[in-house]
């Protein structure tokens, strides 16, 4: 806020004080009189008692002026120096739904005008609290409820005037309802290996099951290495470990066999030519999958 030379400092201080939560100069005012620093000084502590801080400071710059008395202008100055960093700032800019700034823009904060223009970039002094913040832009409004807390400094708000723009999708084409959006062209091999691998571990599996159970089937009185039980002829003992061994011996033919076809189906799967394909935001992908016992393809996409 300035105002000539030739009005008075009471007018410019009632004026400053009636003004919105924002601080103006006040460079070019006549210096106060010793009533006016006085009053000044009270009517500013009863403000900073009302936690109306920025009101406060301001007015406590109008008293720590050095043509006030020397007790009072020291009192102001320590008081508006303390609340230099109780007083929150505040910052403003408006944007178009493209991103562009739109510099000409007004600001009212809780219906007063703070700012004609958004070309300067400077930070206002505002009270803590709640507040509703109004940006103004080619007869349109955007209002923006904040609240403000003590001691914030340079605080962003912000307004966009128009719907943003959606970002390109990858490719340049365009979308059906964000259902068909391409993207970029991946690497793609065939899962066939994947499945013969899985086929391979679950053989493999399989046979280590079967090993271990016809080891478990032979009896505690025969030995697997030397082929020999310490039993009587013609004992059953004879037969069970002959069919332990049997089955033991089938588990470990499958297992290598499994193991086998499992190592050459990754070797096949890393060694295959990739193609690239083009995916798109709906549709099918194949999982291949293998346990101790089955394996097979999983299917999972939208529709």
């Amino acid at each position: 806020m300035t105002m000539s030379k030739n009005t008075s400092r009471r007018v410019h201080v009632l004026s400053l004080v009636a003004a919105s939560f924002f601080v103006a100069g006040v460079a070019d005012a006549a210096p106060p009189t010793k009533e006016e620093c006085v009053d000044a000084h009270g009517r500013a502590q009863d403000m900073r008692e009302k936690s109306q801080l920025a009101r406060a400071r301001a007015t406590f710059l109008v008293c720590a002026n050095p043509a006030c008395p020397s007790l009072v202008q020291a009192d102001c100055a320590h008081y508006a120096d303390e609340l230099e960093r109780l007083v929150p700032t505040v910052t403003f800019n408006a944007r178009d739904g493209a991103g562009a700034d739109l510099p000409n823009t007004q600001v009212f904060v809780d219906d007063t005008q703070v700012a004609s223009r958004l070309d300067e970039g400077k930070a206002f002094d505002i009270e803590p609290g709640k507040h509703v913040v109004r940006f103004v832009h080619d007869g349109k409004e955007v209002p923006v409820k904040v609240v403000v807390s003590q001691g914030e400094k340079a605080r962003p708000i912000s307004a966009v005037f128009g719907d943003p723009k959606p970002a390109t999708p990858a490719g340049g084409a365009s979308t059906d309802g964000g259902k068909t959006e391409p993207k970029e062209p991946k690497e793609h091999r065939s899962a066939l290996p994947l499945v013969v691998a899985g086929i391979g571990a679950a053989a493999l599996g399989t046979g280590l099951a079967l090993t271990f159970v016809g080891l478990g089937k032979v009896p505690d009185s025969c030995k697997v290495s030397s082929h020999e039980c310490a039993a009587p002829p013609g004992s059953p003992v004879f037969d069970d470990a002959k069919n332990g061994v049997g089955l033991a011996n089938i588990g470990l033919v499958t297992s290598i066999a499994g193991g086998a076809v499992m190592i050459g189906g990754l070797v096949w799967y890393f060694v295959q030519p990739t193609t690239k394909t083009t995916t798109v935001g709906r549709g099918v992908q194949w999982t291949p999958w293998a346990s101790a016992s089955s394996a097979g393809l999983g299917a999972h996409g939208t529709f």
